[in-house]
């Protein structure tokens, strides 16, 4: 068997619980065709990433696969020519991006095995359900009592989890009054035991003939997840205790067998499935995407039933704990109800060691630690589906603003110490969701599970005793016994997968940190980038005006400047008037009545006198050349002075600019 089986490589467990995100970083053109280079990391760190070549026909395929979900997928169409084109493949790499942002952040899709290998091929191209074939194969292998069968399908949502069908085998002659008990010291893999003996008090597993011929059974195959701290020769006598462990509302172990890989578990199957499937209305042999991905049709549970299972569900989480046995994986996948009974299924995973599935919303809290509150938070979460009829898609509950009908029922309470006016009015369900699954209590601390079965919304509302509760109260009286040693290895696996989740509390809020740190000083960059840029708009406006202001005031001394020249060149043309009239008045022995009009320039011109001697005076032009030749032609005595001045003040008087002609000279 060994040389034809196929090639499984033993790795470090995974926690497939962690989120996968994907970034499309670039495109590049290899052989004719377009490939996409991803960069993928795990959890929030972007340290722990690697890079993946995917091609469009790789996102096809993937959204086939998923398409049995019934969720719509935004997958970009396909297009047969220009698909080469630059601006084509950028439109179409944003396209992929919003697909596989949205395939990653649905937790339903997210969890499933094509998407787990499109972004990890290395950690999941290996064949699990290979793998657990050989294992349960090896763990019946000599087993008298049960024949592995067919498999069931992927109808549950953790990856390395296998379901067989197991049929009864006859019962040999020779052997039929022999019991086959295997212990923990044989080899080859082929560890395991079979029903134990019930004389000795320590507990009996169901054998096959005590079964009802109806019966169905399956088989579990699970491997070990990260949390197993419990030595492989240790499990043995952990798993004979489990078998023997009877209670009324958690469902019996028929057989239990382990090897070096994993853990085998066979107990019975109900038709009517979990409680999953009958808030989500679904067959419990379809596959899980095809079950939960789009449920068509939702119920939630009146409020005795949610007051009764919710009670009972609280009793057997207390018998564990009281046992040093956590529970640790509670939610509506994990419950069954027969006859208004609840039972619990998997009770083994906590020994295995796999991560829980509430795991990525209690992360997120650094309270939510212990093994006792984190059966109080993922209670908080089946409560809220019950009540619901929907899952809450968030680690804490942001406003219960409506309840289905049967829940709507206004009371007077006292919640958890604290006591309501009578004019507040409120249900108690929702007062109970608000003490475990508000961001208040996540903070402050969860209240334990004695105080919640001790909440008045039980004591009043819970059934007193069902006709289910009661048969199995009456033939499984409550019984677990674990030796001194079992509990002390389990008490030191719980402080190990306890300080794994602290460690991994610290990351998560370190990396919220960083990223609210980011997100700051891009604020404050932004901010900077602001101030800087109305500071220099402010300088800018400020040196315009400064510019304005030096033009207008240049302007205004020019103006000034050529006024004052203006006004000095006519002072200075007044003072010579004056003092030429001064001067002829002094000099001249005989004045003429026009010659003080003449020296104040201010009456209209005179005309000259006429010459003693009778010689006419010629009309003076504005050319000093001319009133000098003229002065020269003159006379040389003092007549001939006088007539050049009032000839020179008549022409600055009668001077016209417009009698000037433009003259173009060839210079």
């Amino acid at each position: 068997m060994a040389i034809f089986a196929s090639r499984y490589e033993r790795k470090l467990p995974i926690d497939d619980t962690q989120t996968l995100s994907c970034e499309i970083t670039a495109v590049e053109e290899v052989d004719g065709h377009t490939e996409y280079l991803l960069r993928v990391w795990r959890g929030t760190s972007r340290e722990n990433s690697w890079n993946v070549l995917r091609r469009y026909n790789d996102f096809d395929r993937l959204d086939k696969c998923l398409r049995i979900s019934g969720i719509e997928l935004p997958l970009p169409r396909k297009r047969i020519f220009g698909n080469m084109r630059p601006d084509f493949v950028a439109e179409r790499k944003q396209a992929l991006q919003v697909y596989i942002n949205a395939v990653l952040m649905n937790p339903i899709l997210a969890s499933s095995l094509p998407a787990k290998r499109f972004v990890d091929p290395e950690s999941y191209s290996q064949s699990f359900h290979d793998h657990a074939v050989q294992n349960a194969a090896l763990c019946l292998r000599s087993d008298a009592a049960w024949a592995l069968g067919g498999t069931m399908g992927a109808i549950g949502w953790r990856l390395r989890k296998h379901y067989f069908k197991v049929t009864p085998k006859p019962p040999e002659k020779s052997s039929s009054h022999k019991q086959l008990v295997k212990s923990g010291s044989q080899t080859h893999q082929s560890k395991h035991f079979a029903s134990g003996s019930s004389s000795n008090g320590s507990g009996h597993s169901i054998d096959a003939g005590t079964l009802d011929p109806g019966a169905e059974v399956v088989a579990e195959w699970l491997e070990y997840g990260p949390d197993k701290f419990v030595d492989e020769k240790e499990i043995s006598g952990i798993l004979k205790s489990l078998m023997g462990l009877q209670h009324p509302h958690i469902e019996p172990v028929i057989f239990a067998g382990h090897t070096e890989s994993g853990c085998l578990v066979i107990r019975k199957f109900h038709k009517h499935g979990t409680l999953k499937d009958v808030l989500c209305m679904a067959t419990p042999k379809n596959p899980f995407l095809s079950k939960y991905g789009n449920p068509k049709g939702r119920t939630a549970l009146s409020m005795k039933q949610v007051a009764t299972y919710g009670k009972q569900i609280l009793e057997a989480l207390i018998f564990l704990h009281s046992k040093g046995y956590a529970y640790g994986h509670l939610h509506s996948g994990n419950i069954v109800i027969v006859e208004d009974c609840v039972k619990l299924l998997d009770i083994e995973n906590y020994l295995v060691g796999v991560p829980a599935f509430y795991r990525p919303f209690f992360v997120q809290h650094s309270k939510i630690h212990a093994m006792e509150t984190v059966d109080v938070y993922c209670f908080g979460h089946v409560l809220f589906e019950m009540t619901m009829g929907y899952p809450l898609q968030e680690s804490v509950v942001r406003q219960i603003t409506e309840c289905p009908e049967a829940l709507s029922m206004i009371l007077i309470l006292k919640h958890l110490e604290c006591f309501l006016s009578k004019f507040e009015r409120i249900t108690f369900v929702e007062c109970l969701l608000e003490s475990i699954l508000s961001k208040e209590a996540c903070k402050a601390g969860l209240p334990t599970l004695e105080q919640l079965l001790g909440h008045r919304f039980f004591t009043q509302y819970a059934s007193t005793e069902s006709a289910g509760a009661a048969a199995a109260a009456n033939s499984e009286k409550p019984y677990f016994k674990l030796s001194l040693n079992a509990k002390e290895l389990l008490k030191q696996a719980a402080i190990k997968s306890e300080n794994r989740l602290r460690d991994e509390q610290k990351s998560v809020k370190n990396q919220k940190r960083i990223v609210r740190v980011q997100e700051l000083m891009s604020s404050e960059e932004e901010k900077r980038k602001s101030k800087q840029k109305a500071k220099l708009e402010h300088k800018q406006s400020k040196l315009k005006q400064q510019v304005s202001l030096q033009t207008n005031n240049g302007r205004l001394s020019l103006v000034a400047a050529t006024a004052s020249a203006a006004t000095a060149a006519t002072s200075s043309s007044t003072v010579l008037g004056v003092g030429l009239s001064a001067a002829d008045s002094f000099n001249r022995s005989d004045s003429t009545p026009e010659e003080p009009t003449l020296a104040g320039l201010k009456s209209p011109p005179l005309t000259p006198a006429p010459l003693a001697s009778g010689a006419p005076v010629e009309r003076q032009s504005s050319t000093p050349n001319m009133l000098a030749e003229d002065a020269e032609a003159g006379d040389g005595d003092g007549e001939g002075d006088e007539l050049t001045r009032s000839a020179l003040l008549e022409s600055i008087c009668k001077f016209n600019r417009g009698s000037l002609r433009k003259v173009r000279s060839n210079d």
